[in-house]
């Protein structure tokens, strides 16, 4: 890619300037992006710039109509003290050199800006001295550009490639994280509203005890927070994605190793992020199921897929076999991916180092099974029954037979209290969701085998039959 010295893009659209300048405004309205308040965002996006490309103003500012503003910046003071830039914060249309970011959704680098004709008489120059410019544009999901990322100087500036790639990639995470903080007030918002119209119909009962925060609200706040930690682990995975590819000079064999440690493990969280919201959003309250036709073979490998760097991080591996016979089914889709999810999840922290986990699907009868166990070259096949157990405390959630079967039955009620002095539940909590979810489905969950070759959960689910009016594919 060749660093577009002194180029100016002009977009064929077929739009005109006026239509595409109301259509900015409104998306600067929908966005909040006119209220005077900075954003957390942009304060990390500006200060990390001119750290890393080492120039000493930085702003990022959105072009309104008639003026670009500035959100958010750093070092304006290096242009005079009290100057009517830091002083207003903003400047007209006709002396900015962000609108030209904008308007081509380009790049703009000027290593000295006195030598180029269409800004050489600007008030940036003129007034405040500016030489050396690079602004990248602030685009929103949608695909629209709202402002500039720049960073700036009074002295004449050589652009690398790297400077431009880093101050890219900089502005698409500040935009991306603003738009997610704005959907989560929205949601708030939303939400607030939603207990404040309740407890307008609730005043009988004012006098009496408040109850504790309720399960679904108490989801909700943990959705919300595990939501926040998605920010610092996108920033961390973008920088150490940048200096892996050695844009700041050559890395030393343990360095690299290092990055690639930071890497991977922030994937690792963010798929662990991600379960946790996916999770937070399965009401099993609701006894109600989403049944579609769905690849039994393509959603066991999407639910192990998850899970590969969990076992790969414990030495371990989890398998994938399928017997010849019916693959399509009707399940409901996000029900039973959690349940493999968590059920397998729980198998591979349980079992020891070597592993193999294996997840075997069958046809029985005119039933679907599954079955998960493991394998180890030195401890040979099945879980320890300690493993599959749910423990003493939860023996009636059992029905043994003779045969060395375990029927997980439907289970009683279990007090708070139990629970939280329960290691064996904590344990087994994928297995407690998973029996849910396969009774919801009208199957059920067997812990099958023997102490001396150990124990596999084997889980059997009818075929159910599509809504009257859906074809059944073959």
């Amino acid at each position: 890619m060749v660093i577009p010295e002194n180029r100016l893009f002009c977009r064929l659209d077929g739009v005109t300037p006026q239509a595409r300048t109301q259509h900015r405004l409104d998306v600067l309205t929908d966005l909040g992006l006119l209220e005077p308040d900075s954003a957390v965002a942009f304060e990390e996006a500006v200060q990390t710039a001119v750290q890393f490309i080492d120039l000493p103003i930085g702003i990022l500012s959105i072009v309104e109509p008639e003026r670009e503003c500035i959100k958010s910046a750093t070092g304006l003071s290096r242009l005079g003290v009290m100057n009517p830039l830091a002083r207003e914060r903003q400047w007209s249309i006709e002396d900015s050199f962000g609108v030209h970011v904008v308007d081509s959704q380009q790049v703009l680098v000027l290593r000295d800006a006195t030598t180029h004709p269409a800004f050489a008489q600007s008030a940036m120059v003129q007034q405040y001295g500016i030489q050396a410019y690079l602004g990248a544009p602030l685009m929103t999901a949608s695909g629209d550009c709202v402002g500039v990322l720049s960073v700036l100087s009074t002295q004449a500036y050589e652009f690398s490639q790297q400077d431009i790639e880093f101050l890219v990639l900089n502005a698409r995470l500040a935009m991306s994280e603003y738009e997610r903080q704005q959907l989560d007030r929205a949601q708030t918002e939303a939400s607030q509203a939603e207990l404040n119209s309740a407890s307008l119909h609730s005043m009988e009962g004012r006098n009496a005890v408040s109850p504790p925060v309720s399960t679904p609200l108490k989801f909700e706040l943990l959705a919300q927070l595990t939501q926040e930690l998605r920010t610092p682990l996108t920033s961390v995975m973008g920088m150490a994605s940048v200096l892996t590819r050695e844009v700041y000079g050559p890395l030393t064999s343990k360095q690299k190793e290092y990055l690639d440690i930071i890497h991977h493990s922030g994937e690792y969280l963010l798929s662990l992020v991600q379960e946790v919201l996916e999770l937070s959003s399965l009401d099993m309250s609701q006894q109600q199921l989403n049944l579609s036709s769905l690849d039994i073979e393509m959603l066991c490998q999407q639910a192990i897929g998850t899970l590969d760097q969990a076992a790969s991080r414990r030495d371990q591996q989890i398998r994938l076999t399928v017997e010849p016979g019916n693959r399509i089914w009707y399940l409901d889709k996000e029900k039973m991916r959690q349940m493999l999810y968590h059920l397998i999840f729980s198998v591979v922290h349980s079992s020891a180092a070597g592993s193999i986990v294996r997840l075997h699907v069958s046809n029985k009868g005119s039933g679907l099974r599954l079955t998960v166990w493991t394998s180890h070259p030195h401890l040979g096949e099945g879980m320890p029954f300690g493993d599959s157990y749910l423990g003493s405390d939860y023996d009636d959630s059992y029905e043994m037979s003779g045969s060395g079967v375990a029927v997980l039955a439907p289970p009683k009620q279990v007090a708070a209290a139990t629970v939280q002095k329960s290691d064996g539940y904590q344990k087994n909590l994928g297995l407690l969701l998973g029996r849910q979810i396969v009774e919801l489905h009208g199957g059920q969950i067997q812990i099958q085998g023997s102490g001396v070759p150990g124990y596999r959960y084997v889980i059997t689910l009818p075929r159910l039959m599509p809504p009257a009016d859906t074809t059944m594919p073959q």
